[in-house]
């Protein structure tokens, strides 16, 4: 992206990161569950947002941990940064801001750093996914903010300017912030550029009975869209078991949506939206080569992908599809696989929004001082059937931004590094590969270092089976949203008992399975992969095993 892209990375201030291998779980059982749980990814102080490098956060909650990089400046002007690792008390959490040294330089040899101090006390309370306040030691209260990409180009990447067809599973909450009624859409825009969203039919719609249709406006700067439904001559009732809409907004936050759903009628409500964005679908024009005809697509890739399909031959004629994916890694806090020593060490916080790549990277001076680099990129596929996506960025280094209790002032760029290069792909599935690989597992190339693999942190792994399913799932084979809390032998299974999941044996290909028990029998029953972090295909969760929803919140 050129200039364009430091330009909206230097909004952001980024954090930095030295993390253990490991981040203690404390007991929460008391502590009053979240409407909402805060994003991943790069947040900023508003008030700071100037077009100029300041401060910024890299923020990463799991069920009740919190994790945060700060990157800021010393008093002298040197980049500097923090970490702060506590529990959440509801929406809010104080933890101390620590130091550290020696740890790895750039291109330098493998070493652990040490912690130096801690330079006070930092404490931050959520408003919703999105937003949120913080105090820094010998500073007054701030509003912070989520970092939101946002485009006019047209890409299958881009809800904004959406090419193609994008699909994603809604959830309408009532008072009790409880699904109320779940579809699945899908978003598109004409050849007229008009954009178009669909619900496909609910169970409780009649079989062949097209789901609501809306017509929809982009909303100011934002990636949001508002959507008024299309009334067709033919209907003069509403269709059979959904309430008369009369309009919908929708917040598009990279997985995460919300928005809100107002409904007229005897009784018209306000309802909340949640949701998730399993991602889009291009198809490009066939072309021929020989006796086959290839069908290219573009695909934008959160809950699964496909990759092509090798030519099926019929007389003498083929037929193949190659894929081009942009595969899009979990948000948040990396870690160097090896140099995973659980000691302090160097730290990467990584975010990907549609096209662009955000990273950066908490390492060290030659002099052992704490330094960040940051850059951010293009991402995308490497290729029609490559299986892989990628990333060349430039990472630099900036001075003289402001200082914890200082005056404000932006920072300006003092040196580029050189540029680091992250990979994701989906190698063939085989019984020793994890499903959805790309979502946990990368490889990075930094300025004189060789190739490494990283890795998703996740601080929120409970040790036994049914602990990791507890809360509340949307299961794809039934439709609904299930609780899960109880442990059955090694697994678990919802209240009414209707649903048992049990970890299968490690050398399957598939490391869950989950059904109905009917005695010795199964009304039903899948393989699966265990969702990874609340995300898969057949189950998404909503609320996690402490009861926090995942969602964004309140749309505001």
């Amino acid at each position: 992206m050129g200039d364009t892209v430091p330009k909206f990375i230097k909004n952001a201030a980024l954090r930095s990161a030295v993390l253990a291998s490991t981040i203690a779980l404390a007991s929460t059982g008391s502590w009053a569950a979240r409407s909402f749980t805060p994003q991943s990814g790069t947040w900023v102080v508003s008030s700071e947002i100037d077009g100029k490098p300041g401060r910024g956060l890299a923020i990463d909650v799991q069920g009740n941990t919190f994790f945060m990089q700060v990157f800021a400046y010393e008093k002298n002007g040197d980049a500097t940064f923090y970490t702060a690792t506590g529990q959440m008390d509801g929406n809010s959490v104080t933890a101390p801001l620590i130091r550290y040294k020696n740890g790895r330089s750039l291109g330098g040899a493998m070493q652990d750093a040490v912690e130096d101090k801690s330079v006070g006390q930092v404490t931050i309370h959520f408003t919703n996914g999105l937003k949120g306040m913080i105090q820094f030691p010998g500073e007054q209260a701030s509003a912070i903010e989520r970092f939101l990409v946002v485009s006019n180009e047209p890409s299958v990447t881009n809800p904004r300017v959406q090419l193609g067809e994008r699909t994603m599973r809604l959830f309408a909450m009532n008072e009790q912030d409880e699904p109320s009624l779940t579809v699945r859409a899908k978003l598109r825009r004409t050849e007229a550029g008009l954009t178009q969203l669909i619900w496909l039919s609910p169970p409780t719609v009649t079989i062949g009975e097209p789901g609501p249709e809306f017509e929809c406006q982009v909303s100011g700067e934002k990636n949001r869209i508002h959507c008024l439904p299309v009334v067709k001559k033919s209907l003069s009732k509403p269709r059979s078991g959904l309430p008369i809409i009369e309009s919908l907004d929708l917040q598009f936050a990279g997985y995460d949506i919300n928005g809100v759903l107002h409904t007229g009628g005897e009784k018209p409500q306000k309802l909340s939206i949640t949701g998730f964005d399993e991602g889009a679908l291009l198809k490009e024009p066939s072309y021929r080569e020989g006796i086959t005809t290839y069908n290219p697509e573009r695909q934008h890739n959160y809950i699964s992908a496909s990759f092509g399909e090798n030519s099926t031959c019929i007389t003498g004629s083929c037929v193949a599809t190659l894929a081009a994916n942009t595969l899009m890694p979990l948000n948040g806090t990396w870690v160097v696989e090896d140099e995973l020593t659980g000691k302090p060490g160097r730290g990467i916080a990584l975010d990907v929004q549609g096209n662009t790549v955000i990273i950066q990277l908490f390492n060290y001076r030659a002099d052992g001082q704490p330094t960040f680099h940051m850059g951010s990129g293009t991402y995308q596929s490497k290729g029609m059937g490559s299986r892989a996506s990628v990333a060349t960025i430039s990472l630099r280094q900036y001075r003289g931004g402001r200082s914890f209790g200082g005056t404000p002032q932006s920072a300006r760029l003092e040196s580029e590094v050189g540029s680091a290069v992250i990979e994701f792909n989906s190698p063939p599935a085989d019984k020793d590969t994890e499903f959805n690989f790309w979502w946990t597992q990368g490889i990075l190339k930094l300025p004189g270092e060789a190739p490494v693999k990283i890795r998703r942190l996740q601080t929120d792994t409970p040790g036994q089976f049914s602990e990791q399913m507890f809360g509340d799932w949307y299961v794809a084979h039934t439709d609904k949203v299930e609780h899960f809390n109880q442990a059955q032998g090694d697994g678990a299974t919802t209240t009414d008992g209707k649903i048992l999941c049990l970890p299968n044996d490690p050398s399957s290909r598939f490391n869950m399975s989950c059904g109905e028990p009917n005695g010795v029998m199964w009304n039903w029953l899948q393989a699966l992969y265990m969702p990874t972090m609340g995300r898969a295909k057949p189950f998404l969760r909503l609320r996690d095993r402490f009861g926090n929803a995942t969602g964004l919140g309140a749309f505001e």
